[in-house]
């Protein structure tokens, strides 16, 4: 059940991203009159502590935790067509988290890995001086133990622009089958705040909440499944031709209640750094921004481990803690 790692099949795509991010002249040779294209291209590394606290999980894990740590390379890239204030987008990107498992005596259970890929787009109207309004969506797919799970995400966003400062906030809707006999089915919200303490210079503030539900189809009972994230982020750009570099820090909570079978705690700690190419623009990091693409990804099902594959790494470090049997 348990994948080798993905790390060259990741270094593959986010070689394509560059690619593509690299290609601005081809693309403006066949942009329509009155619009233009325009896209960008990023790639960086992520590192993720990890502890999930059992708490009545049946008699063996009851009152455990067990920590796993996550790496984690990624690539986000997308292109944008504007015409006057309409723009329609189409966007793509990959988390390729894997951790090592612990042993169990002479077992030795290699490597898990929980790669989440996303194909998106949006459909919006902005006008940069003011304000930004649309509707967005997106396939997204997550590999839990070598199974696929496919979830449907859309819903709506919105950014203001006042002066040095962009508001935004967005709700999604998302739902799909889980493995088990299981649907999986929830809703984001997010709301964020970039400062420009220079036009080139982006300081991001951003929280999200999880609400979601497993529905087993089995006769078992409704799991709710909750959570929240606060994210902080700077980027800036350095080459005027399109580069910037940019690092965060995330932290997140995430609960499993099972009702009389007790919860499952998943708290993660994340630290990224990377580097983004912005083509078919000009000006300031402030200028790309505001009218380049927005960010379609998920904080719960694309950053973030899929929690059944974080319970699985956490149960197998709590067994091995806990010595040989007798």
């Amino acid at each position: 059940m348990i994948g080798r790692s993905k790390l060259s099949v990741s270094a593959s795509v986010l070689s394509l991203l560059w690619v593509v991010g690299a290609s601005p002249v081809q693309a403006a040779d066949y942009e329509d009159p009155g619009c233009t294209i325009s896209g960008a291209a990023g790639v960086g590394y992520m590192f993720d502590w990890q502890e999930v606290e059992f708490d009545g999980v049946g008699s063996l894990f009851n009152n455990f935790s067990g920590d796993v740590d996550w790496n984690t390379p990624f690539g986000e890239a997308g292109g944008l067509v504007t015409c006057g204030g309409f723009n329609i987008q189409a966007d793509f990107a990959y988390y390729d988290h894997s951790t090592e498992l612990a042993d169990l005596g002479k077992v030795d259970f290699g490597d898990l890995d929980a790669g989440n890929s996303h194909f998106g787009g949006a459909l919006f109207w902005r006008d940069p001086s003011w304000a930004a309004l649309g509707v967005s969506g997106s396939w997204v797919s997550q590999d839990v133990f070598s199974k696929d799970v496919d979830l449907f995400r859309f819903g709506v966003f919105g950014e203001f622009y006042a002066d040095a400062f962009t508001l935004g906030a967005s709700a999604h809707y998302f739902n799909g089958d889980f493995i088990q006999n299981a649907e999986y089915s929830g809703f984001e919200l997010t709301a964020y705040g970039r400062f420009y303490a220079m036009p080139d210079l982006s300081l991001m503030l951003r929280g999200d909440a999880l609400l979601s539900k497993f529905e087993p189809d089995t006769g078992s009972d409704d799991a709710d499944f909750d959570g929240w994230a606060l994210t902080g982020e700077a980027e800036y750009l350095v080459w005027d031709k399109g580069l910037s570099i940019f690092g965060g820090a995330r932290y997140a909570e995430r609960t499993l209640d099972t009702g009389e079978e007790g919860d499952v705690d998943f708290n993660d700690t994340q630290v990224y750094a990377g580097l983004k190419f912005y083509f078919g623009q000009d000006g300031s990091l402030m200028d790309r921004q505001r009218t380049g693409l927005i960010d379609n990804t998920s904080t719960f099902n694309e950053k973030l481990p899929n929690w059944f594959s974080s319970e699985i790494a956490a149960a197998l470090d709590v067994l091995s803690g806990l010595g040989p049997p007798p």
